[in-house]
């Protein structure tokens, strides 16, 4: 430990960066210089946090994961799922249409086909584990991305965020205090904000580690972490940071293992997609999903995963830029459900995608701006699949958008649902009761 400073300590903890409360770093810094002194080299430390607690509210099945795709920026839905033959989309759109002889036609529908780039999802509609919902949005919905985003994630619009749909969920159900029932990787998800209970953002899994300072002794740095876990300070802000450690680094440990199992093949210094590349992601939609399924076969308790992805904000260059998004997510989902299956874990997973809003129907020279009913989907062996569940008019706009046919909340309620059972908290977390639209399978 010989030379390793405060100022050395203090980067540390900037780079953890998981749990609750790490950012109060100059209480920490203190409390780690003070170990730093009281610690001899090789002594034990603890390594769980004390007097947490865990809730008996009982769930339909402890295994069940649900998996949110985000597509931050608001995806364009009529270029995601396409009227394959209305003449108002192709009129619409000169420039950014997808030609009929590219769409991918569906099965089951006349109507409706998928952007080429989407091909990995047509194997999952043809086998009935896809469902497409169309025209969904919140009433009231602006095209203001703060706004939108402040709905989404809280699923109570016209309102200030105070905790995310999912945060008020996990406060119902399960232990508040261990951060690894929720996960989200590639961002921030506000939905998982909540008074009570922790979770953990991972920004990179291929970077989230702890960094010692060169020439430390990481396992003496690791251990001087968990030492300052005990006992507990009077200040209850001191008190909260200490709980944060040995939570901050088992997230470390078990991410690392979740991300190497996720992607065997990759050891993390790849080069970045194409979508990184333009400023995007730090990683892509298919990388973030294979450290899921990672997550998944640690069997550690995890409930809910957020891959948080950006760049569908397309006001120009959308011809260039959203067939990659798609194409990313598109094979993100197909193989990380493969990798379910071949885990034996298919039915115990649930994916959903969101986006706060959907584009205008017509273009603005080499984009779409901001509009309102987009598409989402839902995947898995439990969906009712092969079918378009709410179709969006473009003959009966509403001050140049589609119209939100069906609410967001459906789609919300129908996940709560399937995660906790029917006598779950769902219309509580959400504040009234929903239509599930005959979404899943009972």
């Amino acid at each position: 430990m010989t030379g390793l400073s405060r100022r050395g300590f203090l980067g540390l903890a900037a780079g953890v960066g998981a749990g609750a409360a790490v950012g109060a770093r100059l209480a920490w810094g203190s409390m780690v210089d003070d170990q730093l002194a009281a610690t001899p080299p090789g002594s034990s430390a603890p390594d769980t946090a004390p007097g947490t607690t865990a809730s008996t509210a009982p769930l339909v099945d402890p295994r069940r994961v649900l998996v949110v795709v985000q597509l931050g920026g608001g995806n364009d839905g009529l270029n995601t799922l396409v009227p394959v033959a209305d003449g108002a989309y192709h009129d619409a759109r000169p420039t950014l249409r997808v030609d009929e002889g590219d769409v991918l036609r569906l099965a089951g529908t006349d109507r409706w086909g998928l952007h080429p780039q989407l091909a990995a999802l047509v194997p999952m509609w043809d086998r009935g584990a896809l469902v497409a919902v169309d025209g969904v949005g919140m009433a009231g919905q602006t095209r203001s991305h703060f706004a939108a985003m402040d709905a989404w994630w809280s699923g109570q619009p016209g309102q200030a965020l105070r905790d995310g749909w999912i945060g008020r969920w996990l406060d119902r159900t399960g232990d508040p205090h261990n951060p690894l029932r929720a996960i989200s990787l590639g961002g921030a998800a506000l939905a998982l904000s909540s008074t009570r209970s922790l979770s953990t953002t991972v920004l990179d899994p291929r970077t989230f580690s702890l960094r010692a300072p060169k020439g430390a002794d990481a396992q003496a740095v690791r251990d001087a972490f968990l030492a300052t876990g005990s006992p507990l300070a009077s200040d209850a802000a001191l008190a909260q940071a200490q709980q944060a450690v040995p939570a901050a680094l088992d997230a470390v440990d078990l991410l690392a293992r979740a991300a190497a199992a996720g992607n065997p093949d990759d050891p993390g210094t790849g080069d970045l997609t194409p979508q990184a590349a333009r400023g995007g992601n730090a990683t892509s939609f298919t990388d973030l999903l294979q450290t899921a399924a990672g997550i998944i076969d640690l069997d550690i308790g995890t409930k809910v995963i957020v891959v948080a992805g950006s760049g569908f904000d397309t006001h120009a260059d959308q011809a260039e830029r959203h067939p990659d998004l798609l194409a990313d997510v598109a094979g993100g989902i197909a193989g990380f459900l493969d990798a379910m299956v071949a885990s034996g874990r298919a039915d115990d997973v649930l994916v959903m995608t969101t986006s706060e809003f959907g584009r205008r129907v017509h273009e603005n020279g080499s984009g779409t701006d901001h509009g309102n009913g987009g598409v989402q989907f839902l995947a898995g062996p439990m969906v009712r699949g092969g079918q378009v569940v709410g179709q969006a008019d473009l003959g009966a706009l509403d001050q140049g958008d589609l119209k939100s046919l069906l609410d967001t909340r459906s789609l919300y309620a129908n996940a709560l649902d399937w995660l906790s059972g029917s006598t779950g908290p769902t219309d509580e977390v959400l504040g009234a009761r929903y239509d599930r639209l005959e979404l899943l399978r009972s």
